[in-house]
């Protein structure tokens, strides 16, 4: 090209401008010669930029995304069954003070409360489609629950269960005893368990309808043997007592075995007088589903428990869970039911009679836990009757 001159590409043709304005024909440029540093071009990249399936991607996050929501909500749903005993009466204080017309129906159900004789009739007010809510799926996701029979049990027949460890409050017992469709009754259809707990229980505003809801009922002596008599014979009940009780509860240490029990004859004499079977129960992990803090005696926090105890009948607990919100750990419940000891009727059982039952049924207990507990907790003490 001569001096001066300037050039220009447009598409795949050159034009060359000579200085004189003159306008030179446009000269084609070979297709071969074009194409070839384009194809380079793509040679490089396809060597530099993997290939990527786009729906492959975004369907493996999603599926991350929607692991992670439902871990949540069952963590969340877990963590509320758990502490439902503070956030309901923390809802129903919320309520009656900042509600004002709510308030006079709030008063009104608060006394009902305390008057409805419905927890001590033997009867109560159970739901069983309460097994049909969704938080017992995320209960069994969450600690995946699993029973273990040594024995068959016999939908015709009534027990006495006695339920151990007592642990911080009791979870496991709930699960077994009522309508959560994860415990006795969903493995022996005809048998009905109704577990007890103690009369405070059934003061707690919206807790307390909760717990009469999965049948539950006030441990009291009459209400008891309401429960075990022959005048309910239409419903053939069973009882399922957690026999440590709040002195138990204090013991409730991760790891621990230490059962309140030597004392423990009431339910004994029960089961005589009503011509129950005795099952011991005994439920690994369940002192692990909280992490008591150091409450050894003498200490301040062992005091404050003690008279809470003396005051009240049940204690206040300090302990945490894995967070703030006291979430539980998660850990597998596991509740291995013993052979049922025969029991022979009497009205009136005298204290040998009870002593004999009493000495079988923690030999039962003993040998129940000593067989199960290097599979089920490996790390855990030694079985010990405290008191």
């Amino acid at each position: 090209m001569a001096d001066g001159c300037q050039s220009t590409h447009i598409g795949h043709k050159a034009t060359t401008f000579l200085p004189d304005g003159g306008d030179a024909r446009p000269t084609a440029i070979p297709e071969a010669a074009d194409q070839q540093p384009r194809q380079w071009s793509l040679a490089l990249a396809s060597m530099w930029i993997p290939t990527v399936d786009i729906t492959d991607e975004w369907t493996a996050r999603f599926a991350r995304f929607s692991e992670f929501m439902q871990e949540t909500l069952t963590t969340s749903m877990v963590t509320l069954w758990t502490t439902s005993p503070v956030w309901t009466l923390v809802l129903y204080i919320y309520l009656l003070v900042n509600v004002e017309s709510l308030r006079t129906f709030l008063v009104i159900y608060l006394a009902y409360c305390f008057f409805d004789p419905r927890p001590y009739d033997g009867v109560g007010r159970r739901f069983s489609s309460i097994s049909k809510l969704p938080l017992w799926g995320h209960v069994n996701a969450y600690f995946q629950p699993k029973m273990v029979f040594e024995a068959p049990l016999d939908a015709r027949k009534k027990y006495v269960f006695g339920s151990h460890p007592h642990g911080v409050i009791a979870y496991v017992s709930q699960l077994i005893a009522g309508s959560t469709g994860l415990g006795i009754e969903s493995h022996f259809p005809g048998l009905v368990v109704r577990g007890v707990t103690m009369p405070a229980a059934f003061a707690v505003p919206f807790f307390r309808d909760y717990v009469l809801a999965m049948g539950c009922l006030s441990c009291d002596r009459s209400s008891i043997r309401r429960i075990l008599s022959d005048r309910h014979h239409r419903l053939h009940q069973s009882l399922l007592v957690v026999v440590g009780g709040a002195e138990e509860s204090m013991q409730a240490h991760d790891g621990s075995a230490n059962l309140v029990l030597l004392k423990r004859r009431g339910f004994i004499r029960e089961a005589i007088r009503a011509g129950c079977d005795l099952v011991p129960i005994y439920n690994f992990n369940e002192n692990s589903i909280y992490k008591l803090v150091d409450n050894r005696p003498g200490s301040w926090i062992h005091r404050f428990e003690m008279a809470v105890k003396s005051l009240f009948g049940f204690t206040i607990l300090i302990f945490h869970g894995r967070n703030i919100f006291f979430t539980p750990y998660r850990v597998q419940l596991v509740s291995v039911v013993g052979t049922p000891i025969p029991v022979q009727r009497n009205w009136d059982p005298s204290e040998s009679e009870i002593s004999h039952y009493h000495q079988l049924y923690v030999e039962e207990l003993s040998r129940l836990y000593r067989k199960y507990q290097p599979k089920y907790a490996p790390g855990a003490q030694d079985i010990r009757f405290i008191a």
